[in-house]
């Protein structure tokens, strides 16, 4: 017991808080203190210095169901519109904790999926991103949202080219300005540690695009004593933590510094560290024969970054060569050369071209969007489809499950987007909660939707 509990202490965790255990539980920066929701008491706590819970709030429960929830699972915890909200890697599941008014809520309508176990989870513009993450014997790097609205995850589609590794909350971090994602990528999965290709990576949120900014030497951090190039993001800085030591790395300025200041305890390998507003605090496991104590202590960052010696570099830049500088040179001429044939053909016939410009706009429904219609015409508003027979009629039931939701969510967002636009129709698509679960819902259509389509001769 002692071994696994000093295994967990090991772990070193940022803001927002993971933490491996049957509750929710995390770290209160301004109170200094530990706290939770009991979910068997259903009763708000908080760790006092003896290590004992101790009871503050009693809470009410709303749409919770403690079978759905895994035995033992990771939390992240942000704060969001003056209240927590609570999110659980793997299961989609996204929670609420209103502290004024003493209500826990699960306001998701997902279940359990477990592709994205230990993704990246982030809050940006008031919504809550999820990146890559594993699952399936898979590390993916999709990027989903979960919307406050449909209360599911949906994917942020895009047509770049997905790349070939995947994102972990481990080796990735959301930079300040919100708009960028760094991350520390694995190219080479099946080597060992000594022989892996290691590479950091920019991800642009608003771009959906991936840029490489050089490769790392990994034997070089290993003579430094890494064990591993996991890390937590503290204002834009790197700091290692597989041990903790005190290195950490500026990627703008491509340095790895080990920090020297006087407080030479603050770096532990027993140490977590939290960040908040400019400041790292560390908390540190004591022992002693009456309980279990933890002594904090804070360092501003600006102070950390000060008193630190360099001692290498992180990357290699990447640099184009003159074979890959032919090389790009030629892909680009051919694709000029392609685009701008159909082109030339276009304004050659000038009679296309007229009828091109005079055509009418003609509104066409998404793909899959006349079946769906068509259902309802057939069989009447009143008949909702369910996840399954939705699944049919799209065409996608024998794809994997998650892939499907993936699709059926896509497909509601594209064609809400469609009525919208064309009849100012707001969600046009009604998904309505099963009676007897509310967490599967039926899929619906609104009466103007079906008579905007059956005039505009859409189906």
């Amino acid at each position: 017991m002692y071994k696994l509990y000093v295994k967990f202490t090991c772990l070193f965790f940022f803001i927002p808080f993971l933490a491996r255990s049957n509750d929710f539980e995390w770290f209160n920066i301004k109170s200094k203190e530990y706290e939770r929701i009991n979910l068997n008491s259903r009763v708000l706590e908080r760790k006092n210095h003896k290590g004992e819970w101790v009871k503050m709030e009693i809470l009410t429960f709303s749409n919770i169901y403690l079978n759905d929830l895994p035995k033992s699972f990771i939390s992240h915890k942000f704060n969001l519109s003056g209240k927590y909200l609570f999110s659980i890697p793997g299961t989609g599941q996204v929670y609420t904790l209103d502290k004024k008014s003493k209500l826990f809520t699960r306001i998701d309508e997902t279940y359990y999926r477990g592709y994205n176990f230990n993704a990246l989870q982030f809050i940006r513009n008031d919504t809550l991103y999820s990146l890559g993450g594993n699952g399936f014997w898979l590390t993916n790097n999709i990027l989903t949202y979960f919307d406050f609205q449909t209360k599911e995850w949906s994917v942020v589609w895009h047509d770049q080219v997905q790349p070939l590794f995947g994102i972990t909350a481990e080796v990735a971090g959301l930079m300040k300005n919100k708009n960028e994602i760094i991350s520390i990528v694995n190219t080479n999965e099946n080597s060992s540690n000594s022989s892996k290709l290691f590479e950091l990576y920019i991800f642009n949120l608003d771009t959906q695009k991936w840029l490489k900014i050089g490769k790392i030497n990994y034997s070089i951090l290993k003579n430094l004593g890494f064990a591993s190039l996991k890390f937590m993001l503290l204002d834009d800085q790197l700091f290692f933590n597989d041990p903790l030591q005190g290195y950490f790395a500026d990627p703008q300025k491509n340095e790895i510094f080990k920090y020297t200041g006087v407080k030479k305890n603050f770096f532990t390998p027993n140490s977590k560290i939290y960040f908040e507003d400019g400041w790292a605090y560390s908390l540190t496991k004591s022992d002693s024969k009456q309980f279990v104590s933890f002594r904090t202590d804070s360092l501003k960052i600006e102070d950390i970054k000060k008193n630190a010696t360099s001692v290498g570099k992180l990357y290699e830049s990447v640099q184009i060569g003159n074979t890959e500088l032919i090389i790009y040179t030629i892909i680009g001429v051919t694709t000029v050369i392609i685009l701008f044939k159909p082109f030339s053909r276009l304004y050659n016939s000038s009679v296309r071209l007229n009828n091109l410009v005079a055509k009418k706009y003609q509104k066409k429904l998404p793909k899959g969007g006349s079946q769906y219609i068509l259902h309802f015409k057939n069989n009447g508003l009143e008949h909702y489809l369910t996840t399954d027979e939705m699944s049919n009629l799209l065409n996608i039931n024998k794809k994997a499950y998650d892939t499907q939701r993936q699709y059926r969510s896509q497909f509601i967002c594209t064609m809400n987007d469609f009525f919208y636009e064309h009849a100012e129709i707001k969600s046009a698509i009604l998904r309505i909660s099963s009676e007897d679960d509310k967490r599967f819902v039926k899929y619906g259509l609104k009466q103007e939707a079906l008579e905007f389509s059956l005039k505009n001769n859409l189906i």
